[in-house]
């Protein structure tokens, strides 16, 4: 872990602290056939269908290659390779009541008639409850909006120099969703090789990098949508409803 904590975790603070050693630990739990199995169902196996020729296919080992080694790096962001349209993709998916988002970039108003389910609306809802304590708790402190109610998970990944891995140079990226409580819209921003400054002190991680980032976007376009900030009180109503969901 980039930031170990000093007390054993539990599933709401691997996610919130973004512990690779916890998730591994999940990962291996499962076994490799459902993991793979679930990506597939994100979307993040195939090429994305999209309104462009250019797309490219993600990285994805083959399934001879799949190995347990592979099911634990993966758990945490590494062995695999998608798009960001992929990604944002995904999430909009798990966070929308588990209903998949079909990406495109055509303005559209129609829904589809059979909605195609990735995860009950239960894991949803828990879902976006773990993705507002990121925020709140932490990883992604900075990308708090007031009024807003961002929920969100960072990723920080450091970038391969032929068979080893860089830790001088890393790709940062954020998801910030908002209103968790009922989401309307995802912001994704990705930061090539960030450099640390005293700004952020000393630290170039999609905490200190992406996260501000796409708080500041979440601020200024918020207004521009027709969404007006909500009152501390009826935020921390809705906030509390929504952390219910963890137990």
């Amino acid at each position: 872990d980039y930031h170990p904590e000093s007390h054993w975790l539990n599933v709401a603070e691997i996610f919130t602290h973004s512990s690779n050693v916890g998730s591994a630990l999940m990962a291996e739990r499962m076994g490799g056939i459902r993991p793979r199995a679930f990506l597939s169902r994100l979307g993040l196996t195939g090429k994305v269908s999209l309104e462009l020729p250019e797309v490219g296919a993600p990285l994805v080992p083959s399934a001879s290659n799949w190995s347990e080694i592979t099911t634990m790096t993966i758990a945490y962001g590494h062995g695999i390779a998608v798009n960001a349209v992929q990604m944002a993709s995904a999430v909009a998916g798990i966070i929308n009541d588990g209903v998949k988002v079909q990406p495109t970039l055509l303005k559209a108003s129609q829904h589809p008639s059979a909605p195609n389910k990735i995860v009950s609306s239960r894991t949803s809802q828990q879902m976006r409850a773990l993705m507002r304590l990121v925020v709140t708790h932490g990883t992604a402190k900075q990308a708090d909006v007031p009024g807003y109610l961002v929920g969100g998970k960072t990723g920080t990944a450091d970038k391969l120099n032929g068979k080893h891995y860089n830790e001088n140079a890393r790709r940062a990226s954020f998801i910030g969703v908002f209103p968790i409580t009922s989401p309307r819209y995802l912001v994704m921003v990705i930061l090539d090789e960030p450099k640390a400054t005293a700004k952020t002190h000393g630290y170039a991680t999609a905490g200190w990098t992406t996260a501000p980032l796409v708080g500041k976007v979440i601020g200024q376009i918020g207004p521009l949508l027709g969404i007006s900030p909500i009152e501390p009180d009826i935020a921390l109503a809705a906030e509390q409803k929504l952390l219910k969901n963890l137990g």
